[in-house]
C-alpha cells in the first residue's frame, strides 16, 4: 500500500538534489550561485513534470498517467493508484447498473424513473410498448409531455401517491393502466404501470351479470309472491304440511325479493356517476322515517330511541342517504335480541361536520370479522345472518354510499356488548334545513 510522503521526505529528497550544488559552490567559492542555479533547475523539473500531468489530465485521461522519479512518482503512483480505485467502484457499479436494468426489463410492469422537475431518467421496454416513450430519444425530456391525460396531471402534481391511479394508455384508447408512484432516490421518482384491462373487464362482466340476473329474477318473483298471498287468503288446505309449506315459501320468496332488490341498489351504486350537491336531504325527516320502519320491523321486541339535531342536511341524494341510513339500522334490528335497545343519534360537530351512530346492545362481533364486514356477501354466521334475514350486502351498499362523500363506516364490538356503526359526513357536504 502506497504511503503518502511526509514534509520531512520531501525536504530530505530537496537537500539530496542541493546537495552537489552545493559542494560546487564550496569549492569554487560561489555557493549562494551554486544553490541558485540548483534551485532554477528544482523548478524548471518541476515546471516539466506539471506540464506532463496537465497534458495528460486534458488529453490522455483514460490512459495511465506518466511515470517519473523522485516527487513526481509519488504524485503519479498515487493518481495512478486512485485510477484504479476509481475504475474498480466504476465497474462495480456498472454491474449494479446493468442487473438492476435487466431486473427492470423482466418485470411484467412498465417502469420509468424520473427526476423532481418530471424529466426522464430512464425507462423500460414495456414502458415503451404502453406509455409511448422511445429510449434513449426521450431521456430528459419532461413526462407530462407523453401523458397528458388531465386527471393523470392532477395525480402527478398532487404528490399525494398513498393510492394507485386508473388511466387509459396514450398509446391504446382500449387498454386501461393502473399506476403507482414511489420515491427512487434523492430527487428521483420511479412509476410502475400495469395493464388491468383484463381485470377490469372481468369486473364489468360481474357486474352484467349480477345485474342481469337480477332483472330477470325480479319478473318470476313477483309472481310467486303474487300468488302466495292470493293462496294465503284461505285458497289452502288447512292440513299442517300445506300449512308450513306455504309459509316457508312466502318467508323465502321475501328474503330472495329483498336480495335482488339490494343487488339492483349496489348495481345502481356501481355504475352510476353520484353527484354529491344534487339536492337536499332533511336529514330529521329522513332518520324518523327510518326510525318508523326500524319500530315496524322490530313488531316492538326492541326499544328503539332516536336522537336528531333539527336543521341538520346533507347534499345528495336522498333514496342513497336513506339507503345508508336504513341498511345499519336495520341490522341493528335483526342482530340484537328481543328486549335490547337500539340508539339512533346524529349531531352537528364544533367542525361543521354531521356525525351518524347506530348503538345496540346486540351479541357483538368478533374483532377478527370487523375488518371484512364490508365485503359483499360476507357473514359472521352463516345460519344467523339467514335466519335474520340478512343478505350480507347491507354494509357494502353503506361502504358505496360513503364513499362518494370521502367518508368510511368505522365499527367497534365487543363480543356480548353489543356494537357501534358510525360515520362523519365533512362540512363541505352539509347544509342547513330550515324548520
Amino acid at each position: 500500500m502506497i504511503q503518502a510522503p511526509t514534509l520531512k521526505t520531501l525536504l530530505v529528497k530537496v537537500v539530496i538534489v542541493l546537495l552537489p550544488f552545493f559542494v560546487v559552490g564550496f569549492f569554487s567559492e560561489h555557493v549562494y550561485l551554486s544553490l541558485f542555479i540548483g534551485t532554477i533547475c528544482i523548478l524548471l523539473w518541476n515546471y516539466y513534470h506539471l506540464v506532463k500531468l496537465i497534458n495528460w489530465l486534458w488529453h490522455k485521461r483514460d490512459a495511465y498517467p506518466p511515470r517519473s522519479k523522485g516527487v513526481w512518482a509519488d504524485v503519479f503512483d498515487a493518481i495512478y493508484h486512485q485510477q484504479r480505485k476509481h475504475r474498480k467502484k466504476r465497474n462495480e457499479l456498472s454491474v449494479l447498473v446493468r442487473r438492476f436494468r435487466l431486473g427492470a426489463e423482466s418485470l411484467p410492469d412498465a417502469a420509468i424513473v424520473f427526476n423532481e422537475d418530471k424529466t426522464l431518467v430512464w425507462c423500460n421496454s414495456l414502458a415503451q410498448a404502453m406509455l409511448g416513450f422511445k429510449w434513449p430519444e426521450d431521456r430528459g425530456n419532461r413526462i407530462d409531455n407523453f401523458l397528458r391525460s388531465p386527471e393523470f396531471l392532477s395525480y402527478l402534481n398532487a404528490k399525494n401517491y398513498d393510492e394507485p391511479f386508473e388511466f387509459t394508455s396514450p398509446v391504446d384508447e382500449h387498454v386501461i393502466l393502473e399506476c403507482r408512484i414511489a420515491p427512487f432516490e434523492k430527487d428521483k421518482w420511479t412509476l410502475i404501470c400495469r395493464d388491468i384491462t383484463a381485470l377490469k373487464q372481468l369486473e364489468q362482466m360481474r357486474k352484467d351479470f349480477v345485474a342481469n340476473v337480477s332483472h330477470e329474477l325480479r319478473t318470476p318473483l313477483t309472481v310467486m309472491r303474487g300468488y302466495l298471498e292470493v293462496l294465503g287468503d284461505g285458497d289452502i288446505p288447512s292440513t299442517p304440511i300445506w300449512q308450513k309449506a306455504h309459509k316457508m315459501m312466502t318467508e323465502q320468496t321475501v328474503r330472495m325479493d329483498a336480495l335482488v332488490n339490494q343487488l339492483l341498489t349496489l348495481t345502481k351504486l356501481e355504475n352510476q356517476q353520484y353527484t354529491v350537491g344534487a339536492g337536499q336531504v332533511d336529514v330529521k325527516s329522513l332518520l324518523t322515517t327510518v326510525k318508523n320502519e326500524a319500530e315496524s320491523l322490530s313488531a316492538g321486541k326492541h326499544n328503539i330511541s332516536l336522537s336528531v339535531e333539527s336543521g341538520l342536511g346533507i347534499l345528495g341524494e336522498s333514496e342513497q342517504l336513506r339507503s345508508a341510513f336504513s341498511n345499519l339500522v336495520f341490522n341493528a334490528v335483526r342482530y340484537t335480541p328481543e328486549g335490547g335497545q337500539i340508539d339512533i343519534e346524529c349531531k352537528k360537530k364544533s367542525d361543521g361536520s354531521i356525525v351518524f351512530s347506530v348503538k345496540d346492545t346486540g351479541d357483538g362481533i368478533p374483532a377478527e370479522h370487523l375488518s371484512r364486514l364490508t365485503e359483499r356477501f360476507y357473514r359472521v354466521e352463516q345460519a344467523r345472518t339467514r335466519d335474520s334475514g340478512g343478505s350480507g350486502l347491507g354494509l357494502s351498499i353503506v361502504k358505496h354510499v360513503l364513499s362518494n362523500y370521502d367518508s368510511e363506516l368505522k365499527i367497534k364490538s365487543e363480543v356480548t356488548k353489543g356494537s357501534k356503526f358510525s360515520f362523519v359526513i365533512d362540512e363541505q357536504f352539509t347544509c342547513e334545513i330550515e324548520d
